[in-house]
């Protein structure tokens, strides 16, 4: 049995493809091969984002969210995967017009990179889609408004966001797979059926989703939900972490580290990943060096990626040794940030005079919005700098997203 758990594991690991990051300050980093054939698409309309557009004008421009309607459809339906607090289904996710998003003051406090798709109603919890200022931040020329948008878990007033998905499609494919596995008869023909509408028209540019869900397919595979997903939709990583736990229950430490360590190559530019496997690491005996080092690489990252709450950050500032066991939550957040500070310092000396102006403006921005969440400044406070910021380097179309209305 543990032989096929392992040989199962392998094959995750080896069919998946690798994502990593570009340098240690990119800004959310995730390049599948789907992911970089869809940022270096033509552009055929370029419109300014927000002011003054309609629910289908705005909806057009986000491009990066694929069949946004199917999308808000499936997670009032089904809630989504992987979530902390979006997980009620039957309509407990309310869909965010675009021009309600791009609008409303309610909003403004949002991570200024992520654009609200729905709330849920009992936690105050919003899905949302997070814009990357480019698609590749090794080209600082490739645009973001075309590449597939990753899909994350926030709310108003937190410091960071969770990863759900790499895009849109692949959150979608995974509910149509849940229903099928856990839905009976008609209730599951919905929710597939949903799904189903619209593809195989030749309208995705990756043809590898753009085919229809048949029912009957995860029983068919044999291994079970979480494994057909990981196997036939995508990459996720709460099913990462799911395996890495489910391995170290049953005692197997070498799988349980590799499909956490996966998990870590497979979101490039996202702390939260290394946060888990430095979780994982500090479960085990004399692991408590590696722990604190896999702690410490989230601070290598956009630090609102590294997770959702200040208790969640606090956390990672124990683990890193920041801060002591006994440390307040502030007390935490506090000690982060002046290792945070000196650690910004030392690669500015070493990278000095190497960076461009976009590069420059990049560093500048992710500096407002890593020191915000970690003092718990307001990101409404911060939006109007940023777009200066982005606006003066030339990324004027980030400068509008940014700005919203």
């Amino acid at each position: 049995m543990a032989s096929l758990a392992m040989l199962i594991s392998t094959m995750l690991f080896a069919i998946l493809p690798r994502i990593h990051a570009v340098s240690a300050t990119s800004c959310f980093v995730l390049q599948s091969p789907s992911t970089r054939r869809l940022a270096h698409r033509s552009t055929k309309q370029r419109t300014s984002l927000f002011h003054n557009q309609s629910d289908e004008d705005t909806a057009t421009s986000l491009a990066g969210v694929s069949r946004l309607n199917t999308l808000q459809t499936l997670l009032s339906e089904r809630g989504a995967p992987g979530s902390r607090g979006c997980k009620i289904t039957n309509g407990d996710l309310v869909a965010i017009s675009p021009s309600e998003a791009a609008t409303s003051s309610t909003y403004v406090n949002l991570h200024p990179h992520l654009f609200p798709l729905a709330k849920s109603d009992s936690t105050g919890n919003v899905i949302c889609a997070l814009r990357r200022a480019y698609a590749d931040d090794a080209d600082y020329d490739s645009p973001s408004i075309n590449a597939p948008w990753p899909i994350v878990e926030s709310a108003v007033g937190v410091p960071g966001m969770r990863l759900l998905a790499l895009n849109s499609e692949h959150m979608m494919r995974r509910i149509a797979a849940d229903a099928d596995a856990n839905l009976e008869g008609e209730d599951a023909e919905k929710i597939i059926g949903i799904y189903n509408e619209g593809l195989g028209k030749g309208e995705l540019t990756d043809t590898q989703l753009d085919n229809v869900y048949e029912a009957g397919s995860v029983s068919k595979l044999g291994y079970g939900l979480d494994k057909y997903v990981l196997l036939r939709v995508g990459p996720f990583p709460d099913l990462y972490e799911t395996m890495a736990n489910n391995h170290l229950a049953r005692g197997d430490t070498e799988s349980s580290l590799i499909a956490a360590e996966a998990n870590n190559g497979k979101f490039g530019g996202f702390g939260s990943t290394f946060a888990f496997y430095s979780k994982l690491l500090a479960s085990l005996p004399q692991r408590s060096e590696e722990a604190r080092d896999a702690a410490r690489m989230c601070v290598r990252m956009p630090l609102p990626s590294m997770g959702l709450t200040r208790e969640d950050f606090a956390q990672v500032s124990k683990m890193a040794q920041f801060a002591t066991p006994i440390d307040t939550t502030d007390d935490a957040m506090e000690k982060m940030l002046h290792f945070y500070e000196k650690v910004r310092d030392r690669e500015k000396e070493d990278n000095s005079g190497d960076k461009t102006a976009k590069q420059i403006a990049m560093d500048e921005a992710n500096y407002l919005l890593d020191v915000a969440c970690l003092t718990g400044q307001s990101y409404g406070d911060v939006r109007e700098k940023i777009a200066e910021i982005y606006s003066g380097a030339g990324m004027d179309e980030m400068a509008e997203f940014v700005k919203r209305s």
